[in-house]
């Protein structure tokens, strides 16, 4: 059955290499000794296969039969669409051209572009060598796994300082050049010299005026490779941190042999790295590209800590942490918070910093010591000045709501509010209230991380009207952040009030009670006195009063027998059968009448003054309790 041409869409023989309409090439694979471009290049083997393009090795028989690199566009897009081949072609033709205008050691040059037989080659300089992927566990082309070939740390951090040279290179032009796929495959380690060339710019993009950059790839890969490729190279919006990213993912891909193709984002063996060398790569991990280090900063940090040390440019912190860059700075001040502090506000600090040649920090530090007479708030300043990157303080409040459902009209409830740092570093906070019946205690918070701070709100709820909800804001104001707000909402409850105004009556009942009641006593024990004085003086008057009381007894007990009867009824006896008796039992009667009587009225008067004095004191005090 015949086959279409994928150029001119006419039908050709099964077998045919060539178009016989258009002369296309046919079949997109090369092969050893086929000649190319009129045989000024003669193929050797094929290198690498993508795709977007293949990589061959050919002889330029016009150089003596140097070794170049060829690479070949492949039919990626749809080839019976006149306006994808088209753009396809310009692609790859700009990367041709980004190529041309680059000048740097660790840069293929390219030779020459040509088309032949309908297809596009780009020609450029053959690097000897063998590439980073080779000190990985990696795949070989026929998807055999080859495991890694040990390489040194010092020689790690040498060929990563170099490709922050190129990228360096490629970063700080007038027309910035994103690579964009930046991994151990594209960097090749020189045999002869042992420098890092960085190739494949088949995803590169140029970033115009700082605009969005325009692409020279296939846009279905310009994001480049999972797991080296930045979160901003998903959304299309590559920018030179993208490059930073994909290098310190390599370079954590070599110090493990922990493939973040595998886990893309995630960086478990990060812990197991020298912290200073982690805390470099850290920063060049960050989701957000503007908190990213630049490449020039990644290679003063690598350098820093790949020269020989000398103890000048070690600063130690308590219990006997080094640091040889201002990278892990931040870290270490986090963990010795309060020796921090004192090492900026007496100035160690700066020396140290004028020790490496940091006076760009050293005036930072003199200027933010000048500003902030918060010693705490100083210290975040400068910390964020080494590293504008570092995560910002952030504030939660515990609860995150205050509601105090039903209440009654009080005067202060008080509710406890805990917050805290629940990031890194000090934060000071200003906390303020929407309405004037909400008060907030203190009103300022210093917040250091885990640590939490208590504050007290009060409600003054007197003045709400019944069944009306009220809400209003208590503001945490955190120094340089989105402030956090905690609602309050409260109703007056009629039944809650009514036993508040009972609870209040009954304060102010019971203390009038008590005191009225206590000076009627007085009162009735100064009558008492007053009526015994006599009595005392003389104790004749004692007894002829009892006998006089006795007496008249006798004789109205006489007069009134059924009196005696009832009396003795009430006792619970009967009178006796004979006069004898009777008279015996009325004579007792008569004479134990008088003093029981008088202490009978005496109870009847101290039980009268007690009640009245209760009463009348609750009544005056439960009055009184509304106008105070």
């Amino acid at each position: 059955m015949d086959r279409t041409c994928p150029f001119c869409q006419q039908p050709v023989r099964p077998q045919a290499r060539f178009c016989p309409h258009c002369g296309s090439l046919l079949d997109a694979r090369l092969t050893q000794g086929m000649p190319l471009k009129g045989g000024d290049y003669v193929i050797e083997r094929r290198l690498t296969a993508g795709g977007m393009g293949s990589v061959y090795l050919a002889l330029d028989r016009r150089a003596f039969d140097r070794r170049v690199v060829i690479k070949q566009m492949l039919e990626y897009y749809d080839a019976a669409d006149p306006e994808e081949r088209a753009a396809a072609q310009q692609r790859f033709e700009e990367e041709g051209r980004t190529l041309a205008y680059l000048r740097h050691p660790g840069i293929p040059e390219i030779y020459t572009f040509f088309s032949e037989h309908g297809r596009y080659y780009l020609v450029m300089e053959h690097i000897e060598g063998e590439t980073l992927e080779a000190f990985v566990t990696h795949l070989d082309a026929q998807g055999r796994t080859v495991p890694r070939r040990l390489l040194p740390m010092e020689d790690i951090l040498r060929y990563v300082i170099q490709a922050c040279r190129i990228l360096e290179y490629l970063h700080v032009r007038p027309r910035p050049v994103v690579h964009g796929d930046v991994k151990p495959a594209n960097l090749i380690v020189e045999r002869q010299l042992g420098y890092v060339r960085l190739v494949d710019f088949g995803t590169a993009t140029e970033r115009h005026d700082g605009h969005s950059p325009e692409a020279t790839g296939n846009d279905t890969e310009a994001y480049g490779t999972d797991g080296y490729a930045a979160p901003e190279q998903y959304r299309g919006n590559a920018a030179p941190q993208s490059d930073v990213f994909g290098l310190a993912a390599t370079a954590y891909h070599l110090l493990t042999d922990d493939d973040p193709t595998a886990h893309p984002f995630k960086w478990p063996q990060m812990a197991k790295l020298p912290r200073e060398i982690a805390l470099e790569l850290e920063r060049c991990l960050r989701t957000e590209p503007e908190k990213r280090s630049t490449a020039s900063q990644l290679r003063q940090g690598l350098e820093a800590i790949a020269t020989p040390k000398r103890a000048l440019e070690a600063f130690t912190f308590p219990g006997g942490g080094q640091i040889r860059s201002v990278t892990a700075l931040p870290a270490l001040s986090d963990e010795h918070w309060d020796a921090a502090r004192s090492f900026l506000y007496k100035g160690d600090f700066q020396r140290w910093l004028r020790d490496i040649n940091r006076l760009d920090l050293v005036v930072a530090a003199d200027e933010i010591i000048g500003s902030h007479e918060n010693p705490d708030a100083g210290l975040e300043a400068f910390l964020r000045a080494v590293d504008p990157g570092i995560p910002r303080p952030k504030v939660s409040s515990a609860p995150a709501k205050v509601d105090l459902g039903a209440v009654a009209r009080e005067a202060a409830l008080i509710r406890t509010v805990t917050l805290e740092n629940t990031t890194r570093g000090y934060v000071q906070a200003e906390l303020s209230t929407s309405e004037p019946w909400l008060e907030v205690k203190p009103t300022r918070a210093h917040l250091w991380s885990g640590i939490p701070v208590d504050v007290h709100v009060h409600v003054h709820a007197e003045g709400f009207p019944f069944r009306s909800e009220q809400s209003a804001e208590v503001t945490v104001q955190p120094e340089g952040l989105d402030p956090m707000v905690i609602p309050v909402t409260a109703s007056v409850s009629l039944w809650r009030e009514a036993w508040r105004i009972f609870q209040r009556m009954l304060a102010g009942a019971l203390p009038g009670a008590w005191r009225t009641t206590v000076a009627w006593w007085r009162w009735l024990n100064r009558i008492g006195r007053a009526i015994g004085r006599p009595f005392a003086r003389h104790d004749w008057l004692f007894w002829l009063l009892w006998l006089v009381l006795s007496g008249a007894a006798f004789y109205l007990l006489t007069i009134y027998p059924q009196a005696l009867a009832t009396v003795l009824a009430y006792l619970g006896t009967a009178l006796p059968p004979d006069e004898v008796s009777v008279h015996l039992v009325r004579a007792f009667v008569a004479i134990l009448g008088p003093p029981t009587l008088a202490v009978g009225l005496w109870l009847i008067a101290l039980l009268v003054v007690t009640g009245a004095g209760l009463l009348i004191g609750g009544l005056r005090g439960a009055w009184r309790s509304f106008f105070r």
